[in-house]
């Protein structure tokens, strides 16, 4: 150790300096405290107690000043570098990060590319090395990395950097300075973070060189260390192993501390106050800068870098440099320290170390490893030097090592300590020495020679057990500490260095020792994860042991092996030795208490023998004959199975030991023996057993039989004497053994050569398997078992049908039984493999069979009656034959059909809508594409073919439940020899389309559609005579499922879909068909079924749209629309002009055709044309229209879409004028008789060109709609009577003539108000057929009220027919209709009828206008609610402005104060059980909560005694809590919790626009049902409160009460305050006497009553949670009242809060009512000429009876005392008598 240094503790230390700090004031030495005398201590007796040995603490070194001032380089770097410099100087660890940071990004890596930056840093070279040792050995892992990294960086730049650096630590530092600079490099480049020491290794290898020449040249570019250089190094790296705290001080000096008080200062009770010096301001370092690590973190990483630079000195240079010098010997001999290599030790006090000093491994995994290193290094770089080190180095080591806990440690200990021991055997006496004078002083003179090995010897015989060798036994007994796989290799070598002296310390040592080995076994120590590896370990190394021990007891040292209590011979006892540790190894192997593989196992007994047979044959022969005892016991025990290990050992014995060898012999003598043995004990358990079943034990034994007779092999069957036997035991006990055994069959054909015998012995168990069908299931099991490991279906064949019959019972198993997976299972590995079991006519019939069974169940599940434990058992069977070829060799239409069904349950069976756990997973695809493969060229097409039409005939098939979608997926999808292109062929029937379109009728039933589609003519046309249609489970007839198929096959293939434009016809034709049962549900259509989802209908009308859109969206050249239509008017075409495309099918839609199909042809030649039309030029439209007129009388269905079509969506032509008037003309020449005839189709003409009123086309001139009007005038006044079509169509003709004759006078006016009264009398909302004339009617009406309110001409004949028409319209819509009827077309007429009434006058709505037309919010319609609810608000204020009257009108009659009954059924209605999303949209959610919204319209107005009547109906029927508010929280998403509630911090739940309202907001339904709890909770807030108090979810609740008070208390609070604050709603209530003050803030109201000078006051303080909490009432200032009837009055006014739900101006009114009632007629006191006592707040109460005036009691009082009688002050007459 270094001269002036000190091995002191941080403890140590700091004790000292609180003494120097407080000790040195007193003037009197602290006295020591006596040490207790430890109990080791006290029993030895004739040796003194050694005394601590004082150490001086280091006197920490002065604060080095900074080179940044005294050498003023602060006066020449850059200012932006001298503030990087200067915060390296600061404690704070960001601070320095960030510095560092700056340096390596702001200079050094600039510094190359600009010079002033290089020379700034050359210039902050000796500021940075002032830096480096702190930072080099910093507590902080990301400073320490960036330090090394910057320092890697400076070293790396340009000259002169590096040159300049060199230079200052080797001319300008000091020595101590470049002691610390070059030390802590060292150090660093051995951190404990590989991070940090890569880097700083790098620099150091790179730029220092060991030199012997003590002068270098100035100009080099590395770091020449020398012989000083590194003796320097090594003190301050062996200071840094032995004390790192000082060296981390001497780095980061302590901050001074403040001198102490003056000494006459005292303190409390007299006594001198003595400073208190805190430890951690010893250390001069604040807590933020080391929190990484802690004092023991820190100690440990300076000695893990110190141990590494000191390893780095041993290895490379220090043997290279100062080998030949004094300070090599030095060095070592500091070596010579017990604490330095206490860094080994893991306890806290190490036993070979003295002083009480805590090792320095203790807690510190990576010293310890870190120790271990550097001893390897000691030991291999010199092996001469250590002669003076083995004591300590002996104690050090081996009192460490095996009781290292740590596996790392450990696998970093094991080479070192290989090497010491091996080199220096004799430390196991030195440390045995040392173990037991452990105690002795140790301070001897260093020159005292060590003993020698007879002395330590003797001493070791003498004193006893070795403990490093009672720690090496615990180390084997514990199972080498937990890394058996490590330990156990090396022990062998541990074990050759031990003495015989130390190995003889204990008593029986051989038996000791190995007992020590087996504990590890008794102890389960080798339960581990890897316990098979450990095992091996242990087993290896006993029996290496053993083998060594013996050596060594047969060698001249042997006697010393033996205790002193035992004698005899040293064979015998190497004999004994190897007999029992092989005999206890082949036993724990046996009973598994040695997890070791068999093959391992024997690998290593036999190695053992040969190691034993060189030794001494004598002890190989004891060793065989004790194992061979132990395998002939086992082989005898008949309640225990044979152990597997026999016939490995045996085995691998035979190729081990060398032929002709004893051992050889031997062995093959045992397995003779053994072979014998166990064909005997086969025989007699079969002959023992009885009955179908086996005991445990026989079968485990005849288990073990197998295996062994398995192991010998051929070998069994190569010995003539035992194969006759063989063969009589086999054939006797074949059955049994197939049932019992039958691996011992499984070996007898394995290894037995004769074919002839094997046949002999299968047919012989065929024909036993077919005598005992009770037991196919076990025995064919067996017997396929056989077959198949044996590899004997080439040889072995049955000799008849043994089994053709029970193949035929599994068959029908199999098939038939839906969970007979055994017989499936049997049937199934037999077709697999049927040559050795049944014939070939037998296996043919069995899979013609399967295949038609097959078949039937494909019917069957296309059906939805399919079994799927059936299908998928048949399947696997299937798959079994069609793996064997055997579809070769049936017939021809068999295999065909075959594949087919494959084909069918392959890809179409899984698009089926009940395929759901039908398939398994099998791969059936793959049986079409192998079996298809197989088959010729024709057979393959004529399968293709079958395919086809098995595939047209499954899309027509209604009863197959077939998901569309997915099955033109699958045939789309690349299905192996089926292509694409052959499924067009299945979809692509055109025939057979057009035929069953052109068999459907043309029109839906629905005979409302008029409503909606002008083409759908009013009235139900003479239908054909059809049979009514069969449709699937989706209700799609199979029209729809043909046409839905292709549809869904173009959308996937959209250039063969422009190829085959004819099919638009259909797609078009299905869409008029969807729609028709979208807008008319009850009708009756052809194509599709009542139930079919709308969900459905809607998405086959967007694919129809986007195929249309497709197909007619192609860029046509200039006029082609018109030479199109020139074509199509021409009769005859020649073949030229034969048209395809688009132009084929309008001729086919034009085309003249009787029948039913002109009505969808007209509807569909609409749509097609609405789309052609979007690019048409007036010249286009101009020759359709000249079509049109062309065909009118051949196709007028088709002509009339024409012309409908050119007016509504093609520019107006000049020729579509000239129609109209001519029209119109023809009307004159039509007379009554022909009016239903042609004058309807005139009429339907007429409305077809007539423009869009929005438009600027006119109609018609006005004479002639004059003339058009008198033309229908005279029909209607003829004597014919006209049908309700003529009066629809030409109501819809007024309705486009109205705006032309608005300003002509005339009775046209009053023949249309005729028409329109007349109309609204014959129709009604229930019946279908007037729906169209309502509707046309309803917009005449429409029209009409808007021309009145612009002309006053026309408004006054209207004026006098407005009220009994808009009353009619009134009557039609009170009236509800059928929920069966609800229908589009029902719900425009409504639409329409509310568009009137919704502006109804006053005079038309009554009290019980409510109650009957409140059905309107429920109407399906998403308007017809919103439409009916500004009227239905009107009628619920009339209602309650009724009640209002009546309940204060005293009669005899009562009315009930009651909601209507009406309204109240509909709100019992609930959706719970539908989907509640908001954002669904669902109308029927919208109406119900408009219900709701008109309930509480009714509380609107209402007095207080009608809203009580309101809440009690409420109350009674329970529909707050039990229907408002569940559907409420449901909408709001409350059940869920606070975190999916609908968010409403962006809304005001306040107010809703009910106009405003769409379908298509998500949030909109929500908003709604939001501003309905506000209502609510502002109306009837004590049913909710109750509905609170009531409630046991505690989640709910505590969400709900969340939930309201913050969103909805604020508001609610805001609106009782404006409501008090509202001048016309608080002027009954303020007059001269009583002010309501309203206080915002605190939402606080005060109402005051002023009587005289006094007032009397009331305050209501509302609750942050209101209304979920009651308004607080408060009695501020009560004057004048009694305490009882003030109490009465705030009950009164808490009951009209609470329980009534009443407002607070309803309760101010109360509390006014009372206080004015209770004051009114009151006098003043006549004394004190007041009505309220200044003395005690009272009123007059004491009359005179003669005056009758009334006096307060306490002026009564006054007066009497003062005027001394008891006198009225008035009358002067006696009061008190």
């Amino acid at each position: 150790m270094a001269k002036g240094k000190s091995s002191a503790s941080s403890g140590t230390r700091k004790k000292h300096a609180r003494k120097a700090a407080g000790g040195a004031q007193d003037g009197v030495p602290q006295l020591p405290k006596d040490k207790k005398v430890k109990g080791k201590e006290k029993g030895k007796k004739g040796k003194e107690v050694r005394k601590k040995v004082y150490i001086a603490p280091v006197k920490p070194a002065p604060a080095r000043p900074d080179p940044l001032d005294t050498l003023g380089i602060a006066q020449v770097v850059p200012a932006e570098l001298l503030v990087v410099l200067r915060r390296l100087a600061k404690k704070d660890s960001v601070t320095k990060r960030r510095a560092l940071e700056d340096f390596q990004a702001d200079w050094t890596e600039t510094a190359k590319a600009e010079e002033w930056r290089l020379s700034a840093v050359v210039d902050a070279l000796p500021v940075w090395l002032h830096h480096v040792p702190s930072l080099f050995l910093h507590p902080s892992r990301r400073i320490r990395y960036l330090a090394v990294t910057l320092h890697s960086s400076i070293l790396k730049l340009p000259s002169p950097v590096p040159e300049r650096l060199f230079a200052f630590l080797r001319d300008v530092a000091d020595a101590d300075q470049a002691e610390y600079i070059v030390g802590t490099w060292c150090m660093a480049a051995f951190d404990v973070d590989r991070q940090v020491a890569s880097y700083a290794r790098d620099s150091w290898t790179k730029c220092t060189v060991v030199s012997t020449v003590s002068e270098q040249d100035s100009r080099g570019q590395k770091l020449h260390l020398s012989d000083n250089t590194l003796c320097q190094l090594w003190d301050l790296v062996y200071r840094s192993l032995l004390d790192p705290s000082a060296i981390y001080m001497s780095v980061n000096p302590p901050q001074p501390v403040a001198p102490p008080p003056p000494p006459g200062r005292k303190g409390v009770g007299g006594r001198t106050s003595q400073p208190t010096v805190n430890d951690d301001d010893l250390s001069g370092r604040t807590k933020g800068e080391e929190d990484e690590e802690n004092e023991e973190d820190r100690a440990a990483r300076l000695r893990i870098g110190a141990f590494g630079a000191a390893q780095w000195l041993f290895s490379t240079y220090l043997k290279a440099v100062l080998s030949e010098s004094a300070n090599y010997e030095e060095i070592f001999k500091s070596l010579d320290n017990p604490a330095l290599w206490s860094a080994l030790y893991h306890a806290p006090e190490a036993p070979f170390v003295q002083d009480q000093l805590q090792a320095f491994g203790f807690n510190q995994p990576g010293v310890r490893r870190a120790a271990w290193s550097f001893l390897s290094t000691v030991v291999q770089s010199s092996p001469g030097h250590l002669a003076a080190l083995l004591p300590t180095l002996s104690r050090a080591t081996l009192r460490s090592a095996w009781i290292e806990p740590d596996s790392g440690v450990r696998s970093a200990m094991w080479q070192p300590l290989m090497l010491f021991l091996k080199g220096y055997p004799s430390s196991w006496q030195l440390a045995a020495t040392s173990a037991v004078d452990g105690e002795d002083d140790s301070g001897s003179d260093d020159d005292e020679e060590p003993p020698n090995e007879i002395t330590v010897s003797a001493t070791v015989a003498a004193q006893g057990p070795s403990i490093p060798y009672q720690e090496f036994r615990q180390f084997l007994e514990l199972g080498c500490m937990g890394t058996p796989t490590q330990g156990y290799p090396a022990v062998l070598v541990v074990l050759s260095t031990i003495p015989s002296s130390v190995l003889a310390s204990v008593s029986s040592p051989i038996q000791t020792l190995f007992t020590s080995f087996w504990a590890a076994v008794d102890g389960r120590a080798l339960s581990g994860l890897d316990r098979a590896a450990a095992s091996a370990a242990l087993m290896s190394s006993v029996l290496e042991c053993s083998v060594f021990m013996s050596r060594r007891l047969l060698s001249d040292d042997g006697e010393a092996l033996l205790g002193d209590e035992e004698e005899g011979d040293l064979t015998m006892t190497a004999r004994t030795l190897m007999c029992d540790q092989v005999n206890r190894a082949w036993e724990e192997i046996v009973a598994q208490r040695l997890k070791v593989d068999e093959k391992l196992a024997a690998e290593y007994l036999a190695r053992t023998l040969r190691a034993v047979t060189q030794i001494d044959e004598g002890i190989a022969d004891g060793v065989w004959d004790a194992l061979v005892s132990s395998i002939r016991n086992h082989l005898r025990a008949k309640d225990q199975p044979i152990p597997t290990l026999l016939s490995s050992v045996v085995k691998v014995f035979g190729s081990a030991f060398p032929p002709d060898t004893k051992l050889h012999h031997a062995n093959n003598a045992l397995t003779e023996e053994i072979v014998r043995s166990i064909l005997s004990q086969i025989e007699q358990t079969l002959g023992e057993e009885t009955g179908c079943n086996v005991s445990e034990v026989a079968s485990s034994r005849l288990g073990s039989f197998v295996s062994v007779l398995d192991t010998f092999g051929s070998e069994l069957f190569g010995n003539a004497e035992l194969v006759s036997g063989i063969d009589e035991t086999v054939y006797k006990t074949a059955y049994r053994l197939l049932i019992f055994s039958p691996r011992i069959l499984r070996v007898y054909f394995a290894h037995r050569g004769d074919d002839e015998r094997r046949s002999s012995l299968w047919h012989a168990l065929l024909h036993a398997l077919a005598e005992h069908p009770e037991e196919l299931s076990a025995s064919l099991s067996a017997l396929l078992d056989i077959a198949t490991e044996g590899n004997l279906s080439a040889v072995l064949r049955p000799s008849a049908d043994e089994l053709d019959n029970a193949v035929s019972r599994l068959l029908l198993a199999s098939s038939q039984g839906a969970n007979d997976s055994v017989s499936l299972t049997l049937l199934q590995r037999l077709l697999e493999n049927p040559d050795p079991f049944i014939s070939r006519e037998c296996f043919t019939g069995v899979s013609t069979t399967i295949c038609a069974t097959f078949s039937q169940h494909v019917n069957d599940c296309l059906h939805g009656h399919g079994s799927a434990t059936s299908v998928d058992g048949l399947l696997s069977l299937l798959r079994t034959v069609a793996r064997e070829n055997v579809l070769a060799t049936m017939h021809e239409q068999s295999v065909v059909a075959t594949l087919r069904d494959i084909f069918v349950f392959a890809y179409v069976i899984p698009s089926l809508s009940t395929s759901s756990g039908l398939i398994g997973s099998l791969d059936v695809a793959s049986l079409w594409d192998n079996g298809l493969a197989k088959l010729s060229e024709s057979m393959r097409l004529a399968t293709v073919s079958l395919v086809k039409n098995r595939l047209q005939g499954i899309i027509a098939d209604c009863t197959v439940p077939i998901r569309l979608s997915t099955f033109v997926e699958k045939m789309t999808n690349g299905i192996p020899h089926f292509g694409e292109e052959m499924f067009g062929d299945v979809v692509l029937s055109q025939t057979k389309l057009d035929d069953t379109l052109n068999y459907l009728p043309g029109q839906s039933s629905g005979a409302s559609l008029a409503v909606i589609d002008p083409l759908a003519f009013p009235g139900v046309p003479d239908e054909p005579n059809v049979e009514p249609e069969t449709f699937d489970q989706t209700g799609f007839s199979s029209y729809a499922r043909m046409v839905s198929t292709l549809l869904l096959y173009f959308l996937q293939d959209r250039d063969l879909a422009r190829e085959n434009i004819w099919a638009l016809r259909h797609f078009y034709a299905l869409k008029v068909y969807a729609t028709d049962v979208l807008d008319v549900p009850f009708a009756t259509s052809p194509v599709f079924a009542e139930h079919t989802a709308r969900g459905e209908l809607l998405r086959l009308i967007r694919r129809v749209d986007q195929i249309a859109a497709y197909l007619l969206a192609e860029d046509y050249e200039q006029g082609w629309l018109s030479q199109v239509a020139s074509r199509l008017g021409q009769t005859t075409v020649t073949a030229a002009q034969q048209s395809t495309g688009v132009e084929a099918l309008l001729r086919v839609l034009i085309h003249p055709h009787e029948g039913s199909g002109v009505y969808r042809k007209s509807r569909i030649l609409r749509l097609v044309l609405q789309h052609l039309f979007s690019n048409a030029s007036k010249q286009d439209a101009e020759q359709f229209v000249t079509l049109a007129r062309k065909i009118g009388n051949t196709a007028p269905h088709a002509s009339i879409a024409i012309t409908f079509s050119v007016t509504q969506y093609a520019p107006e032509p000049p020729m579509l004028d000239r129609l109209r008037n001519e029209l119109a003309a023809t009307m004159f020449g039509i007379p009554a008789s022909r009016a239903n005839t042609e004058g309807l189709w005139t009429l339907r003409r007429l409305a077809a060109v007539a423009p869009d009123p929005e438009s600027d086309v006119v109609f018609l001139p006005t004479p002639r709609a004059v003339n058009v009007v008198k033309a229908c005038q005279q029909w209607i006044t003829s004597d014919e009577d006209l049908d309700e079509e003529v009066d629809s169509e030409m109501t819809c003709v007024f309705l486009h003539l109205a705006p032309i004759l608005q300003n002509v006078p005339g009775s046209h006016w009053d023949l249309i108000y005729d028409v329109v009264e007349n109309n609204l009398e014959n129709c009604s909302f229930e019946e279908e057929s007037t729906l169209p004339l309502l509707s046309r009617t309803l917009k005449l009406i429409i029209a009409i009220e808007d021309l009145t309110s612009t002309n006053r001409s026309l408004r006054g004949g209207w004026d006098d027919r407005r009220s009994a028409i808009l009353t009619m319209v009134r009557d039609l819509v009170a009236k509800k209709p059928s929920d069966n009827a609800i229908s589009t077309p029902l719900s425009v007429c409504r639409e329409l009828a509310l568009t009137i009434v919704q502006d109804l006058p006053q005079s038309l709505i009554g009290n019980d206008t409510l109650s009957k037309m409140c059905h309107l919010v429920t109407d399906a319609s998403a308007y017809v609610p919103q439409m009916a609810y500004k009227m239905l608000r009107e009628a619920a204020n009339k209602r309650t402005e009724y009640l209002v009257v009546e309940a204060s009108v005293e009669s005899d009659e009562t009315i009930p104060l009651d909601l209507p009954a009406e309204l109240i059924q509909l709100v019992q209605n609930s959706f719970l059980d539908e989907d509640v999303d908001a954002s669904s949209h669902n109308h029927s959610i919208f109406g119900y909560l408009l219900t709701w919204m008109l309930v509480f319209d009714l509380f609107t107005n209402a007095s207080l005694k009608v809203k009580s009547g309101y809440m009690d109906h409420l109350r009674r029927e329970d529909l707050v809590t039990e229907r408002f508010l569940p559907h409420i929280f449901s909408i709001l998403r409350l059940y869920g919790g606070s975190a999916k509630a609908v968010k409403l911090d962006i809304w005001e739940v306040d107010e809703f626009y009910l106009e405003l309202y769409s379908t298509e907001t998500p949030i909109g339904l929500s908003l709604l049902a939001a501003h309905l709890y506000y209502r609510a909770l502002l109306l009837v807030p004590s049913l909710i409160r109750n509905w609170l108090l009531d409630c046991r979810d505690r989640q709910l609740s505590g969400t709900v009460t969340s939930y309201t008070s913050t969103h909805f208390s604020p508001a609610i609070i805001r609106a009782e305050l404006a409501q008090v604050k509202d001048p016309s709603l608080a002027a009954e209530l303020s007059d001269e006497t009583f002010t309501v003050k309203v206080a915002n803030a605190v939402s606080e109201i005060t109402a005051a009553f002023a009587v005289d000078e006094y007032s009397l006051e009331l305050k209501l303080k509302l609750p942050p949670d209101f209304p979920l909490h009651t308004i607080i009432t408060k009695d501020s200032n009560r004057v004048g009242v009694t305490e009882d009837r003030w109490r009465s009055w705030i009950l009164g006014v808490q009951q009209i809060l609470t329980f009534r739900s009443g407002s607070i101006l309803d309760g101010l009114a109360f509390f006014k009512k009372n206080v004015t009632s209770h004051f009114e007629g009151q006098s003043e006191c006549a004394i004190c000429y007041s009505m309220i006592s200044a003395m005690d707040g009272t009123l007059p109460k004491k009359p005179c009876k003669t005056c009758k005036n009334r006096f307060h009691a306490g002026c009564l009082y006054k007066w009497f005392n003062s005027s001394h009688s008891s006198s009225c002050p008035l009358c002067r007459s006696e009061i008190i008598q």
